[in-house]
């Protein structure tokens, strides 16, 4: 089984399954997350809780993987989460909207198990959908752009 798909299985069954049984499965015991959230444990578990929260905000939680690629033992991901919000998640009590952003994933794979973690994330636009942030006010950059 190819990296990638390893990888693939915990967007799957992790993330839009809700099963985090089976990051046991698919990454080491010292796995660490380099890009964890503040207060969340860099672990394993650390991302079980993120699962855990993501699919109490968005039970319908569901991961398409955009694109991907294979580089060694280097799997980068481009993957667009879209879902329901229908519980609390982020401090935003439900809107029953449809919310989606992005996320760019970078996993390293040792021994078969993902050992290593980097992300990059749509943060801002998953916060401005919740109502959580308020859109910035692009209207000078328009304006220098356009020149209106």
């Amino acid at each position: 089984m190819s990296n990638k798909i390893k990888i693939r299985r915990i967007l799957d069954e992790g993330f839009s399954q809700g099963n985090v049984d089976v990051l046991d499965e698919l990454m080491t015991e010292d796995f660490v997350n380099h890009n964890a959230a503040p207060g969340m444990a860099p672990g394993r578990d650390g991302v079980k809780a993120v699962i855990k929260a993501e699919r109490q905000g968005f039970p319908d939680l569901k991961v398409e993987v955009i694109r991907d690629f294979e580089d060694g033992e280097y799997v980068i991901q481009h993957v667009r989460l879209t879902g329901t919000h229908q519980g609390t998640v982020f401090g935003a009590e439900p809107t029953g909207r449809t919310i989606s952003w992005n996320e760019i994933h970078i996993a390293r794979v040792r021994d078969g198990r993902v050992s290593d973690h980097w992300a990059c994330n749509d943060l801002h636009v998953l916060l401005m959908q919740l109502g959580k942030m308020t859109p910035p006010d692009t209207s000078a950059f328009r304006q220098a752009v356009v020149g209106s």
